[in-house]
């Protein structure tokens, strides 16, 4: 910075030697020192901004450079995130396709499902019916088991009885053919 020169040291070197034409003169200088002065505080000011200026600019330089890096690790990130989200989008469209085939699987069969319930009635009613037809047959064949049992108890009676008659009739025989033969004989 410069040093001011004051007015006053100069300005009383004129006034001694007085005269208007020197106040004048005078008049000029302090105007010109004035301006002098005002351009002076106006260049210190400016350097001052200037400098802060160069400061702002180095700080801008500075977080432009951290926000690039940032910026191409974000365009990385980024990039890694659409590739991510690609692969998911695929999966995702993979999985729908699944889920279509398990529903049309699903409807496949719980027709499936409704045909083999009817069948399953209908198989139902068929062993009730053939269940109830083995329950009389089995009642029938009980009561032909027993009737057989006294058929054949009958037949052995009958049996016995044709025995014990033949026996008789031989023995009735026998005594005809004895009295025959005594009355031949006589």
């Amino acid at each position: 910075m410069m040093q001011r020169r004051g007015p006053s040291a100069s300005s009383g070197k004129w006034r001694e030697k007085g005269g208007p034409g020197n106040r004048l003169r005078l008049r000029g200088m302090k105007v010109i020192e004035n301006r002098a002065l005002k351009d002076e505080e106006k260049m210190e000011l400016q350097e001052i901004q200037l400098k802060e200026a160069k400061h702002i600019a180095e700080e801008a330089d500075r977080k432009y450079e951290e926000v690039a890096r940032k910026l191409v690790i974000i365009e990385g990130d980024l990039e890694r995130t659409e590739e991510r989200a690609e692969l998911a989008e695929s999966r995702c469209r993979e999985m729908e396709e699944q889920v279509r085939l398990m529903d049309q699987n699903l409807k496949c069969l719980s027709a499936a499902e409704e045909q083999y319930s009817q069948k399953e009635d209908k198989y139902e009613e068929e062993i009730k019916i053939l269940t109830d037809k083995l329950k009389e047959a089995e009642t029938r064949a009980e009561f032909a088991e027993r009737s057989v049992a006294k058929l054949e108890k009958t037949i052995d009676d009958l049996e016995d009885k044709l025995k014990c008659t033949k026996e008789e009739h031989l023995c009735t025989q026998r005594m005809l053919d004895q009295t025959l033969l005594d009355l031949n004989e006589m």
